[in-house]
C-alpha cells in the first residue's frame, strides 16, 4: 500500500510539472528531496557557494555534485551533473527517504560521534505537502555512537547514495537523460580582493562595484560560464581596475535570487 501512494504521489508531482511547463509560466521546479553538506574544515571560499550535493524535483529531475579532481585549487565551478527519472524511479526514491525513517515522528537518533570540525549533512524530504528535516552532524563517522545510531546512519546514507546514484535507479532513469548540468541562471559572490601579487583575470561582464552578490541570465550566463570553466577557486578577477574575489553558483531549477543562495 505504501509504495502505491508513493507512486500516485509523484505521479501527480510530475503531471502538475508538466502542466507547468506547457503553461509556459515558468514556475520554479519543486524539489521533494534536498541533500546539503556544509560546514567543518571546508575552504571558506567553497563554502560561500556550497551547492547541495543531492536535488531531486517533482517532475523526476535529479542535479547532482559530480566526482571532483584532487588539484589544488579547484576548479571555479562545480561539477554539476543531472539526469531524470520516471514516475517510477520518483517513487523508489521516496520510498528509499521513507524506509531510511526521514518521515517518521520523532526522526531517527543519529547521536554525535564526539568529533570536531567535521561538516553537518541535511536532510529534506517533502511528500504529501509536508517537509520533513534531519541534521546528522559527522555523518561519515560512527565511533562513539551506539548500535542503533550507527544503523540509522548507515540507513541514511544509503538513501543518499541511491537518490543521487543514476546506475542504482535503473532502470527508471530516462534513456539519454544523463548530462552535465546547464543552469538557467548564475549567482555571482562579488567581494574586494586583497591580492597584490599574480595575474587577475578579466571580468568579462560590465562593473562589479557596489554588488555583493548578482544573478545572471540569458546570454549572459554563457559568456560568464565560458570564462569560469577555465579559472580555479580564489582566481583574482579585474573590473574596471578593482581586483574582486568572485565565486560562481550555478542556480538550480528552484532557485531565482541571492537569497535562494544565501
Amino acid at each position: 500500500m505504501r509504495r502505491l501512494l508513493a507512486l500516485a504521489a509523484a505521479a501527480v508531482m510530475l503531471a502538475a510539472c508538466a502542466g507547468t511547463s506547457r503553461s509556459g509560466r515558468g514556475e520554479p521546479q519543486t524539489a521533494v528531496v534536498r541533500v546539503v553538506t556544509e560546514g567543518g574544515l571546508a575552504a571558506e571560499a567553497a563554502q560561500r557557494g556550497e551547492v547541495p550535493q543531492v536535488s531531486v524535483f517533482g517532475d523526476g529531475r535529479v542535479v547532482v555534485v559530480g566526482p571532483t579532481t584532487l588539484e589544488f585549487p579547484g576548479p571555479a565551478l562545480p561539477n554539476l551533473q543531472e539526469f531524470r527519472v520516471t514516475g517510477d524511479g520518483l517513487g523508489k526514491i521516496i520510498d528509499a527517504g521513507r524506509d531510511a525513517g526521514l518521515l517518521d515522528d520523532p526522526p531517527p537518533d543519529y547521536g554525535d560521534p564526539g568529533i570536531t570540525d567535521q561538516p553537518t549533512t541535511t536532510v529534506t524530504v517533502r511528500v504529501d505537502g509536508r517537509s520533513r528535516t534531519v541534521d546528522v552532524y559527522a555523518l561519515n563517522f560512527s565511533d562513539g555512537v551506539t548500535a542503533a545510531q550507527r544503523e540509522n546512519r548507515k540507513r541514511l546514507t544509503n538513501f543518499i547514495e541511491l537518490a543521487g546514484d543514476p546506475d542504482a535507479l535503473l532502470p527508471a532513469v530516462v534513456p539519454g537523460s544523463t548530462r552535465r548540468y546547464g543552469p538557467a541562471g548564475v549567482a555571482v559572490l562579488v567581494r574586494p580582493s586583497d591580492a597584490t601579487t599574480g595575474d587577475a583575470r578579466t571580468w568579462p561582464l560590465g562593473d562589479l562595484a557596489g554588488t555583493d552578490c548578482l544573478v545572471l541570465s540569458g546570454n549572459d550566463v554563457t559568456t560568464v560560464l565560458d570564462a569560469a570553466r577555465t579559472a580555479h577557486e580564489g582566481d583574482a578577477w579585474q573590473s574596471a581596475g578593482t581586483t574582486y574575489d568572485v565565486v560562481f553558483r550555478p542556480l538550480l531549477p528552484d532557485e531565482r535570487t541571492c537569497d535562494d543562495v544565501s
